[in-house]
């Protein structure tokens, strides 16, 4: 019988600016790492005569989407990185790369030209809560 083992904790992620420096976010509170391919591999073109023409696109961008404690080391960098980036030149704007290595499923995922959307929307309760930090990223790449 083959079992499968899945950990978050095995999940490596690491974010890097050259100016504002580098923060394994795995270990600093990330909760939930989604990523969502935002291009399409290919499409199709149907001609009037029935004929189909497949397109192979070449599109390797999409979103990061982190889920990680209000007000943790993960959030606050998060923050410092984003205030920076709102008054840095705009040379310097998508230098930040993302990486996740899943060791337990011997995955690796490289992202390059992250931004963020938007700063996150923060809610005050009577517990802590999670942010959710929506990023794009130029480049995917699976390795």
């Amino acid at each position: 019988m083959k079992t499968t083992v899945y950990s978050l904790a095995d999940v490596k992620t690491v974010m890097y600016h050259q100016n504002v420096g580098q923060c394994v976010l795995s270990s600093q509170g990330v909760g939930k790492i989604s990523i969502s391919y935002a291009g399409d591999l290919s499409s199709h073109t149907a001609t009037a005569d029935g004929y189909v023409v497949v397109n192979r696109l070449r599109n390797s961008h999409g979103v990061i989407t982190l889920e990680v404690p209000q007000n943790s080391s993960a959030d606050e960098f998060l923050r410092k990185w984003a205030k920076y980036l709102k008054n840095a030149q705009t040379w310097q704007f998508a230098l930040t790369a993302l990486n996740i290595v899943d060791s337990a499923g011997k995955f690796i995922l490289y992202c390059e030209g992250v931004t963020p959307q938007k700063i996150p929307d923060r809610a005050y309760d009577q517990t802590a809560g999670n942010v959710s930090w929506v990023l794009l990223a130029a480049k995917i790449t699976e390795g």
